[in-house]
């Protein structure tokens, strides 16, 4: 495969997607430049990356890579729209970090999602954070080329995707890929009466700043009983203490996920209204959720702008 069919068959959705996220979560403009090859022996780790393998037509790596500059100053502008407040210290520290990964999770999920749901071929891995050259170096191992685009983003710096190549299948013919992926891949109920703002919510989600993030939502919507959980186990051990009115869960989570989490819970009571959360799934996921009894599944992120919309759509019984 040429370097165009590589930068826009695989890469143009990733772009794409990244470009239309970082508007979505931080109000930031990007545009990209053009694609060229980068010379492994000479390819640099530069502070910060989100790495996905793929295999299939093309056995590689999806790499989104910062300067640290770079990362901080996006780190910070996703803190402060998921939670009205960012870390001001400068340095990669937890908090910028989740945020960070908030955002990659992001646009790999719904990257991805595309290229699957349009049957080309491909299948990726979920995706981990690099942060120094010894978290890098397995993804870089038999790689005999990488295509990079840069991304420019006003006043704060540029970022990479690099396609790291191991082998390719030559004889592949791709069409290009230009839709944004969806947004509502359970969409929300077309009627019904919105839930009361005394009721009790939960919501799930290892990461404490989507957790944060969820709660502000929640409180600005006027809804003043809320309680969390951090992961799938948690969220059972909840419901079966308070019992719910309602419950917003993410899926990708450390101990238990949670459409498995889903399935348990919904032994426990086949009726709560349960809305899947994630930037990062699958067909499979999708339809096991669907066949649980899903109330609706999102693609994240919920963001300042339109994530109180996209909730109060679900809000409803």
């Amino acid at each position: 495969m040429s370097v165009e069919t590589l930068h826009k068959v695989i890469l143009h959705p990733f772009i794409q997607e990244s470009l239309a996220s970082l508007k979505a979560m931080t109000g930031l403009d990007g545009y990209a430049g053009d694609p060229f090859i980068d010379q492994v022996e000479d390819f640099r780790f530069k502070g910060y990356a989100v790495c996905s393998d793929m295999t299939g037509q093309l056995d590689g790596v999806v790499l989104m890579h910062h300067y640290e500059e770079t990362a901080v100053a996006v780190g910070q502008a996703v803190q402060q729209a998921l939670v009205g407040e960012c870390n001001i210290n400068g340095e990669l520290d937890e908090d910028l970090i989740a945020a960070l990964a908030e955002w990659g999770n992001t646009i790999v999920g719904r990257a991805t999602h595309m290229l699957q749901k349009h049957n080309l071929g491909f299948e990726f891995a979920s995706p981990h954070v690099a942060l120094d050259l010894q978290d890098m170096g397995p993804y870089l191992l038999g790689v005999k080329e990488i295509v990079t685009v840069p991304v420019h983003i006003e006043d704060a710096g540029r970022y990479y995707f690099n396609l790291l190549v191991r082998d390719a299948n030559q004889d592949a013919e791709l069409a290009p890929v230009d839709n944004i992926s969806d947004a509502y891949l359970i969409p929300p109920p077309t009627e019904g009466t919105p839930v009361p703002k005394d009721a009790l919510i939960m919501s799930v989600d290892d990461s404490s700043l989507i957790r944060r993030a969820m709660h502000r939502l929640l409180t600005e919507m006027g809804y003043t009983n809320i309680i969390t959980a951090d992961d799938g186990d948690s969220a059972i051990e909840t419901m079966k203490t308070h019992k719910p009115d309602f419950v917003f869960m993410d899926v990708v989570m450390k101990r238990l996920n949670g459409d498995d989490a889903l399935a348990q819970m919904r032994e426990l009571d086949a009726a709560t209204p349960i809305v899947m959360l994630s930037s990062v799934t699958d067909s499979n996921t999708i339809e096991r959720c669907k066949t649980l009894g899903a109330h609706g599944f999102v693609f994240k992120p919920l963001n300042a702008d339109s994530g109180k919309q996209v909730l109060a759509s679900y809000l409803v019984v």
